[in-house]
């Protein structure tokens, strides 16, 4: 998504910085394009125009770095801790890309409903090819995507109807970074979010779902509900079973899996998001959305932002309270194995099954 929107704001002419605490392979495909790509802000000699945070940590990083740069913060996700809000007063506008979003942003973290705009997910359909093949009359193979790669009763109904199964996903042990190369050559997508939404750009058919349930087969009559819940989590309302999903791979319809692509690419391309994030970025620039706030104010900002994520008591970071157990058995291990004496070893019954097996093929034992 980052990539997508760096080059498709190059691409009309303005000069994208992708700030990342830790670059891969993707860092250097952006950098290969000529935009600059850095993993410490200390590199960064001229405050950028405006900032377009997302993920608290490196946002929060970058709006203490530059605080008089107007910014946007976007919130991806309704639960997970990484892509929760900051509080800066330079924030001129909280983007959420469906309704759930919204409603973290507005119900359960205080930021007023007029500074929250919904700008829902886009695809670049420049990086999407022609598909090889038109659908099948009835689907032959299927891929499951991202979060679906990891439900097995996916993989199980395939192979109840025959249907040759592929995954992407790190629980498949296969991440790629353009997986609209692959896409195109299936007839049938398990995904959600913007994974299915980049599915049905692609062309193909799209079930929605993932390990936390199940939304369906994505249909002309149903795309627009789906699309305004992102294809996420307020769609998925059905558990994941193999009659479920045999029973929406056999609504497959490829005739109204063109329509569906149709709509997809109309409503998603990511020329039209462009327009609307530039119009935004013109809006807390210098227009109405623009923030006016003092250094006392951005000074108890930075302060209420590291008092609610440096790690001052236990528990406060999602790994911390797992480190802290892994650490706590590795002791409690470390002291069981420091107190065994050879007579431990001696009456150790796996020792003792040994030491017979020795004697059993004539082997001397060594105690």
């Amino acid at each position: 998504m980052v990539r997508d929107l760096a080059v498709g704001l190059a691409r009309r002419g303005h000069k994208p910085i992708v700030y990342s605490p830790t670059l891969g392979a993707v860092a250097a495909e952006i950098a290969a394009r000529g935009i600059a790509v850095i993993d410490d802000l200390q590199k960064l000699a001229e405050a950028p125009d405006i900032v377009h945070g997302q993920h608290s940590i490196p946002a929060a990083e970058a709006l203490i770095r530059f605080p008089d740069a107007p910014a946007i913060y976007v919130c991806h996700s309704f639960d997970m801790w990484l892509e929760a809000p900051v509080h800066f007063p330079q924030i001129g506008a909280y983007v959420a890309v469906d309704e759930a979003c919204r409603d973290r942003l507005v119900h359960t973290e205080g930021i007023a409903p007029a500074r929250v705009v919904i700008l829902r997910n886009a695809v670049d359909l420049k990086r999407v090819p022609a598909r090889p093949r038109e659908l099948a009359a009835h689907p032959r193979s299927a891929l499951a995507f991202a979060k679906a790669c990891n439900v097995p009763q996916v993989a199980a109904a395939c192979e109840k109807l025959g249907i040759a199964y592929h995954a992407i996903g790190q629980a498949a042990g296969r991440v790629v970074a353009d997986p609209e190369q692959e896409m195109v050559k299936f007839d049938l997508v398990f995904s959600s979010a913007r994974g299915a939404l980049e599915a049905l750009c692609c062309g193909c058919a799209v079930i929605v779902c993932d390990g936390r349930g199940l939304a369906g087969l994505v249909r002309s009559r149903n795309y627009e509900t789906l699309r305004v819940q992102n294809f996420g989590l307020r769609s998925l309302n059905e558990p994941v079973t193999v009659e479920r999903c045999v029973e929406e791979i056999g609504r497959y319809d490829r005739g109204d899996a063109a329509v569906v692509t149709d709509l997809a690419r109309r409503d998603a391309d990511l020329e039209v998001a462009l327009d609307e994030l530039e119009k935004l970025y013109a809006e807390v620039r210098s227009g109405a959305r623009r923030p006016t706030f003092s250094a006392a104010e951005h000074g108890r900002a930075v302060t209420r932002f590291l008092n609610e994520h440096l790690p001052r008591r236990p528990g406060l970071w999602p790994w911390t309270a797992e480190r802290e157990g892994a650490q706590s058995r590795t002791q409690s291990l470390q002291q069981s194995i420091d107190h065994l004496t050879l007579a431990d070893l001696k009456r150790s019954r796996l020792l003792k099954l040994g030491r017979m097996l020795r004697r059993m093929m004539g082997r001397p034992t060594p105690y």
